[in-house]
């Protein structure tokens, strides 16, 4: 498993994610990082593109799809992640713009 993927599943062990649509516009207040997956449907990227502008949170595509991100989870398919931990999210952020 890739150094995103563990964090990715470290951030949801510390309680520091919301995951699916309504958790993690419900919890904005507090998110650091939203993470969408790839195959996520066009409705949902406009509106999450939309939300992390009007918020200021910065926002990334994955390179995973719904599946992959649910399994390191450890839950059902996940489309959006919001990181509330600005640690996680800032190692996370590194991953992504550094590579795998």
């Amino acid at each position: 498993m890739n150094k995103f993927l563990s964090t990715l599943g470290l951030a949801r062990r510390a309680g520091r994610l919301t995951y699916g649509f309504d958790m993690v516009m419900a919890g904005l207040q507090t998110t650091h990082l939203l993470l969408l997956a790839e195959d996520c449907s066009p409705r949902t990227c406009r509106n999450f593109e939309a939300v992390a502008g009007e918020w200021k949170i910065p926002l990334h595509r994955l390179p995973y799809t719904k599946d992959q991100l649910g399994a390191s989870l450890g839950t059902k398919p996940v489309g959006i992640i919001g990181v509330a931990d600005r640690g996680f999210a800032k190692s996370l952020a590194q991953s992504i713009e550094g590579g795998k």
